[in-house]
């Protein structure tokens, strides 16, 4: 069993004034906020029992009852809001930590994510999702990849965290969610070294694992996801164009 976190804080310029909402989170898809996607998804997952959600407390408070959520204050940071509900739910399993826009993630991509996490021996698992699933799955979607011997990816957007890893390893834990949609930065995180490494395509899976839990002082593994929703983030006007096609069923090719 483990508890998850929905990270909904902060503001998007440019979809939040396109949508005249104040919070992404909260945009309407098919007249259901983008939120409330997310939600479903992890109360279908048996593996998960407690849900905070970090975000103005205020805008979300109707959540609360329908889906047994726990309101967390946001803070000024991602990285304090990963502290804060780290802190709040007080967990000794293990935490899943999600952004609150994907709203394409079903229980099947979590469900497979998290199984694949076993025995959770490791302190951070991070998904990635190769380009071939992403373009079958979202054709002529635009994300950024990074080449790597076993293939070419893109990151997702939960993690799963061993909670007594947060706090000492938050400030470089909030830099890999903030630049979880620019995995060169990520890579760059790693050492100069590591983007040509990359660009060459001359760097394998247990190179970076092996480095990142260096870093860290943790024990990191990465998690090859077949489920392209769970690398599919609300970032763009373009991309919530796409997902409102595919929630009404067009077709996005």
């Amino acid at each position: 069993m483990v508890d998850c976190v929905i990270l909904a804080g902060g503001i998007n310029k440019d979809l939040d004034n396109s949508e005249e909402i104040s919070n992404k989170a909260l945009i309407k898809i098919d007249d259901k906020e983008m939120v409330r996607y997310v939600l479903e998804a992890y109360r279908q997952v048996e593996e998960i029992g407690r849900i905070a959600l970090v975000g103005p407390v205020g805008d979300f408070a109707f959540l609360q009852e329908e889906f047994s959520v726990e309101l967390v204050p946001e803070s000024d940071s991602i990285l304090q809001n990963l502290v804060e509900a780290n802190r709040f739910l007080q967990t000794k399993n293990h935490l899943l930590i999600s952004t609150a826009d994907i709203p394409l993630l079903n229980p099947q991509a979590v469900k497979d994510f998290l199984e694949k996490c076993l025995p959770y021996d490791s302190d951070f698992y991070y998904p990635i999702v190769s380009k071939e699933n992403c373009e079958k799955k979202f054709p002529g979607v635009k994300r950024t990849y990074v080449n790597l011997v076993e293939g070419t990816f893109t990151g997702g957007n939960v993690f799963l965290v061993n909670p007594a890893a947060i706090e000492p390893s938050v400030p470089v834990i909030s830099r890999f969610i903030e630049y979880r949609k620019k995995p060169l930065k990520m890579v760059a995180l790693l050492g100069s070294g590591f983007v040509f490494r990359v660009l060459t395509k001359k760097i394998t899976i247990p190179l970076l694992e092996k480095r990142f839990s260096s870093l860290l002082n943790i024990k990191a593994r990465a998690v090859i996801s077949e489920y392209a929703e769970i690398g599919f983030d609300v970032d763009k006007t373009s991309d919530l164009e796409l997902v409102r096609q595919v929630i009404n069923g067009k077709n996005v090719s």
